[in-house]
Formats: structure tokens, C-alpha cells, sequence
């Protein structure tokens, strides 16, 4: 079976680059994946670019494709998908969709009635279109998919086969990786430490890693004298990033907006306890108490208090991490490889 993917440069800092990675490494040789960058990092002039590359390579290959599987999010994302979908659709291929960001509700309400019914058009025309939870499933549903073309499938995650020794250092290492912005929670993060009393402080050790507003934050930092608490880092490799979620015992993303965040997959594979919010599809993944701790977007107080108790108790910090590992066992890559690989097959069997 041959499959075309069309999505974001696997060289580009996101979550939807990671996803595209996994998949076409996890897939088996039966599926030869042919993959097609439609946006690269860099300048504007570059983006577009990739993009009219993108429009050409899919208008010559995509004939010869079985599936042509278009990753999206919100915004540009949305309108370059889209456009591309139509190609697709266009010359006579089966089509899926596969709906990644957070921020799809609110993008979808700013269109227009005109760019609403334009991109319900694509929707409702393509073979299946791959949400990360069932909430998403409900929110495409209500505005005009059939549910019958609608597939959960949650984003995929290695599991490290064996997990470190935790509870030896004398300050616990929570860490955040991610986009450092405001809607990512990440100065919220900062505030929520700073209602914390220098005792609790004295036993946390907060990195946050990741691009974005890294001027505001050290701003925060200093504002509040946290320099001996928090480290800031770039955004990190593979490497790196592993090296970071093996030496920490706790994860945080107080985010505002998100689909199904990969960096809290990954921390999770790695045994560590979560502290976020109950948006996107996190609420289906992160029960408060059980396998992690949840506040709600922007409650600075309700943050604070999580990251004290699980401070102070490492008998927390261990039950929730374990059980955070095992919730996202089932999500394991070759099991989303399988998963992926029978919608093609189904995919490819409709009229």
C-alpha cells in the first residue's frame, strides 16, 4: 500500500512533527509512506515555498497513492490542509484528515459562514477524519461531520523499557518542555511558584525548556527572585529531552488550550506525575488524584497547591507517576502503527 502524508517538515519543533516521525518510523513494510513537508520553519518567503512544493508533489503523486493522509491544525495550518485536501479529492483519491491543536473551537468560530461552509465541504467529502478524543469527536460531530467518518485515535507514544530510580535527590525536578507563551500556562507556572513559601521552594528544582517567549519569562523569574528555583533551556533534542524527564519526578502544563499534548505522553511513558488542566483531550487521559493533579486554566491557587503537595510528598509523587505510566501503555507506537494501518486498509476498501 502506498500512502502520501502531508503535514509540517519532520525537522520542525511541535507536536504534530513528532507525531509524523513516530508514524512513519512505527509503520510496517507493507505501507511504503511517502512523506510531503507543507510548512518548514524559517521566513515567510520560505513557508511558502514549502507550500507551493507541497501543491506540486501532491498534484504529481498523489495519483499513484492508495491514501493521501493530510495532518492539520488550526489558522495557516487549516487553509493550507484544506487546500490541499481539495487537490487530493480532486484526483480521485481516498483522503484522511487528521485533526491536531488545541485551539480548533476557537478558530472555527471566527470563520466566517462562507469559510465555515467551504472547509464543512472538505470535511464531510474526505474518508475519515482522525480526532485525538472522543470531546473532539463530539465537537466535529456537532458542527457537521458525519460521526460515522470520525476516528479516535490518540496520539502515539514510546515507552521506555525500563524507568530510573526515583526519590534519591535531595530537591525534586519538575519539568515543563513545550512552547513558553502565555496560552501554554508557562508564565502562570512562574506566578503559581511564586505563592509558594521559600521552604517548599527549597526542595523544588522547575526547568522549563522550550522556544518562545524566553524574555518575559526570565522578566517573571527575576521579578520574583525564583533564579534558584527555575532554569530555563532551548528547546531540546530527543536526547536531551529524555535525559531531562529520566532525572525529573513531576511534569507540568497548565495549558489553556491543547488537542492531546505529546510532551505530557512523553512524560508520562516516563513515570512521571502530571499537573495540568482538564482541556483538549487531557481530561481523558489525566484523572485528578488518580494519576495526576488538575486546576483549571489560569487558577493560580489551585496550581500552586498541586505543586505543594506533590513538593512535599514523595509517596505522591511515586503512586501518581506509576499510574500515569500505565494509562498511556495502551498508547503505545505499534499499537497506534496497528490502529493507523487498518483505517487504511479500510479506507482504501470504500467506494
Amino acid at each position: 500500500m502506498n500512502v502520501l502524508m502531508l503535514g509540517p517538515g519532520l525537522r520542525v519543533q511541535g507536536g504534530i512533527s513528532a507525531v509524523e516521525r513516530m508514524t512513519l518510523a512505527a509503520l510496517p513494510q507493507r505501507i511504503s509512506a511517502t512523506h510531503i513537508p507543507t510548512m518548514e520553519e524559517g521566513s515567510k518567503a520560505r513557508k511558502l515555498a514549502a507550500y507551493l512544493r507541497a501543491l506540486a508533489l501532491t498534484l504529481l503523486r498523489a495519483r499513484r497513492s492508495d491514501v493521501v493522509h493530510i495532518h492539520f491544525a488550526s489558522r495557516a495550518s487549516s487553509v493550507r490542509k484544506m487546500s490541499l485536501a481539495r487537490l487530493a479529492l480532486a484526483r480521485g483519491c481516498k483522503v484522511i484528515m487528521h485533526a491536531h491543536g488545541g485551539a480548533y473551537r476557537d478558530y472555527w468560530k471566527s470563520l466566517s459562514p462562507r469559510a465555515r461552509a467551504a472547509n464543512l465541504a472538505v470535511l464531510n467529502r474526505v474518508h475519515a477524519l482522525i480526532v485525538l478524543g472522543e470531546g473532539w469527536r463530539e465537537f466535529f460531530v456537532s458542527i457537521g461531520v458525519p460521526r460515522e467518518r470520525v476516528v479516535v485515535l490518540p496520539n502515539p507514544v514510546a515507552l521506555p523499557a525500563v524507568l530510573p530510580l526515583r526519590g534519591r535527590s535531595a530537591r525534586v525536578t519538575f519539568a515543563y518542555l513545550g512552547l513558553i507563551a502565555s496560552n501554554k500556562g508557562t508564565f502562570d507556572l512562574v506566578e503559581s511558584l511564586a505563592l509558594l513559601p521559600d521552604t517548599t521552594l527549597e526542595k523544588m528544582r522547575v526547568v522549563i525548556a522550550g522556544n518562545g517567549e524566553h524574555a518575559e519569562l526570565e522578566r517573571r523569574i527575576a521579578l520574583h527572585a525564583l533564579q534558584r528555583t527555575v532554569e530555563v533551556r532551548a528547546w531540546l533534542d530527543a536526547a536531551q529531552r529524555d535525559a531531562l524527564l529520566a532525572s525529573a519526578e513531576v511534569f507540568v502544563l497548565p495549558s489553556y488550550h491543547e488537542g492531546l499534548p505529546m510532551a505530557l505522553l512523553e512524560a508520562m511513558a516516563w513515570g512521571l506525575a502530571p499537573v495540568c488542566t482538564p482541556v483538549g483531550s487531557i481530561a481523558e487521559l489525566v484523572q485528578h488524584d488518580a494519576n495526576g493533579l488538575l486546576s483549571e486554566p489560569g487558577d493560580l491557587n489551585q496550581l500552586a497547591v498541586n505543586l505543594q503537595r506533590l513538593a512535599l510528598d514523595p509517596a505522591l509523587r511515586g503512586r501518581l507517576g506509576a499510574a500515569a505510566r500505565r494509562r498511556v501503555e495502551p498508547l503505545a507506537v505499534d499499537v497506534y502503527a496497528q490502529k493507523l494501518c487498518a483505517l487504511y486498509e479500510a479506507v482504501t476498501c470504500k467506494s
